[in-house]
């Protein structure tokens, strides 16, 4: 879902794979760490293997919009005003001159796929997702997937491998495999992905927030818990929230989890539940929470099953409230029956009370 291209016009000549993935990827996720932020980009192409009908890109830092691009304008806009005055006139001008340059590479890839395809006019979809995020040991984590059709066409796995999930995929390994494309990928992630992305950062005006973290316990009447652990408030959107008991990551259990989700004031919220069993207490579990304004991973145990009252406890108590209440009254009553000389069963009439201010 992040990332970008590269021309490359001498190579396409020659039948490489042109610019269209040069963006993809520079190092694999290590381990389970949230990243400090995010940078999305995704383009779409629909078309046929003779022509290309529609090509459009997008682009997130966070949550920030900061490109759209069509081919019926093949012009790049900058959503707001403060992005093209932060990046520069000359790297719009060349960034827009890039991706006229790629309709072209997406046109050769479509020709690539439907070579041996007889109907080469059948409309076709085309999906680049790239997702970039600097992690805390100062690498730079990238997931990207290719969809046509919207099926899985290939990926790069967690560990740098591509992955090939249709038969027309294999013959862009040579291409995708190669130490040409691997340093083009280094070369334009040291570019775009990262550097740009840090000077959008820092003329965005948006400061880090730490998130509030709220763990809660609830017990079902057949025995079956629920853990739920919140996070709300936060600022970058990157987050990780994950369970474990002890020091083991718990891959047990009915687990749910909600997507990363803004709130009205531009800051994040995310909740993650697992669901335990009868006879499986909550007892040592623990929601572990990464955010780059925590510093390190912080935990939040689970909180101390509450005590269950029994019902005669409670009765009693409520009892010796409403007759605290009622002894109250009483003695009020009959404080006003002696200041006024009115009978507790009668009637002090407005014009009984006036007949007493008078006569006072």
């Amino acid at each position: 879902m992040t990332d970008k291209w590269s021309g490359m016009e001498s190579q396409r000549r020659k039948g490489t794979f042109s610019p269209l993935l040069l963006i993809l990827g520079a190092f694999a996720f290590m381990g389970i760490q949230a990243a400090h932020h995010k940078h999305e980009i995704q383009f779409t192409v629909v078309g046929t293997g003779n022509s290309l009908l529609d090509f459009t890109m997008v682009d997130f830092v966070d949550d920030i919009q900061v490109f759209f691009y069509d081919k019926q304008h093949s012009q790049l806009m900058a959503k707001e005003a403060w992005i093209s005055q932060a990046l520069g006139t000359k790297f719009i001008e060349k960034t827009q001159q890039k991706l006229i340059d790629h309709e072209k590479s997406f046109l050769w890839f479509l020709k690539k796929l439907r070579q041996n395809d007889t109907k080469s006019d059948k409309n076709v979809t085309l999906q680049l997702f790239i997702v970039c995020e600097p992690q805390k040991d100062k690498d730079i984590g990238n997931q990207i997937k290719i969809a046509v059709d919207g099926e899985d066409f290939c990926w790069l796995d967690e560990i740098g491998q591509w992955l090939f999930f249709m038969p027309e995929a294999e013959s862009f390994k040579p291409t995708l495999m190669s130490t040409f494309w691997a340093n083009q990928k280094a070369s334009y992630m040291q570019e775009y992905c990262d550097g740009i992305m840090k000077t959008i950062l820092q003329h965005s005006g948006r400061k880090n927030v730490p998130p509030d973290v709220t763990v809660l316990y609830h017990e079902a009447v057949d025995g079956t818990i629920s853990l739920s652990c919140s996070a709300t408030g936060f600022y970058p959107s990157s987050i990780l929230l994950f369970w474990q008991k002890g020091s083991n990551i718990i891959a047990a259990g009915k687990e749910s989890s909600s997507r990363t989700l803004p709130n009205a004031d531009g800051t994040f919220y995310q909740r993650i539940t697992i669901e335990l069993p009868p006879g499986v207490t909550g007892t040592n579990h623990e929601c572990v929470v990464d955010h780059i304004e925590l510093g390190t991973q912080k935990v939040f145990p689970v909180p101390e099953k509450p005590l269950k009252k029994r019902t005669w406890t409670v009765t009693l108590s409520i009892l010796g409230i409403v007759i605290l209440v009622l002894s109250c009254a009483v003695a009020f009553i009959q404080g006003k029956k002696t200041n006024t000389g009115y009978s507790i069963h009668e009637y002090a009439t407005m014009e009984d009370i006036q007949m007493d201010i008078q006569e006072h």
